[in-house]
């Protein structure tokens, strides 16, 4: 990756922020946050704008702080090894994918945040240590189940989260072996 490119991750972030942020001004924004009732309503338009708008909406600044911290950390190392337009592409057919599952599986709760797309990445990086013999994954082992005891906690969506750690799974074992 060029040093003078502005990485996925990073955007993501800067997006999350913003978004985020304007909650505070414009309280009303959280509608964009995923749930079904447009899609029951049959407002397509703003069912289609809830894929992306709800990844980057957060229920408080904790949120927020936790999920940057660990995209910055994590997703800029895993955007280094499989590249800045792998990333991209992968990033838009997970939310699509987890869109899919939450509108036809969720109901009528309303779902927030980039820290499903966080645990996918921490599932990838897991299996891709793991691929190369690397004893660190048993870390990764080890906060992918702390993740999943927090999912069971109420107020946080299972389906949310393990769609999109099913995904990077799939998107992994696809992958050509190097």
């Amino acid at each position: 990756m060029q040093q003078n490119k502005l990485s996925i991750s990073n955007i993501l972030i800067l997006l999350s922020i913003f978004f985020t942020l304007l909650t505070f001004v414009i309280e009303d924004i959280y509608m964009f946050g995923m749930h079904r009732w447009f899609f029951d309503a049959g407002v397509y338009h703003v069912w289609l704008a809830q894929m992306f708008s709800s990844q980057f909406l957060h229920g408080s600044i904790l949120h927020l702080l936790f999920n940057s911290i660990f995209i910055y950390y994590f997703w800029n190392i895993l955007e280094n090894i499989i590249g800045y337009k792998k990333m991209l592409i992968f990033f838009i057919s997970n939310a699509l994918f987890v869109w899919v599952i939450l509108t036809f599986f969720a109901g009528h709760t309303t779902t927030v945040g980039i820290s499903s797309f966080a645990l996918a990445l921490l599932t990838y990086y897991t299996l891709l240590l793991k691929q190369r013999n690397n004893p660190e994954y048993t870390g990764g082992i080890t906060a992918i189940v702390i993740n999943i005891a927090i999912w069971l906690s109420p107020g946080i969506s299972f389906l949310w989260h393990f769609g999109w750690m099913l995904f990077w799974a799939i998107f992994f074992f696809t992958q050509k072996k190097k």
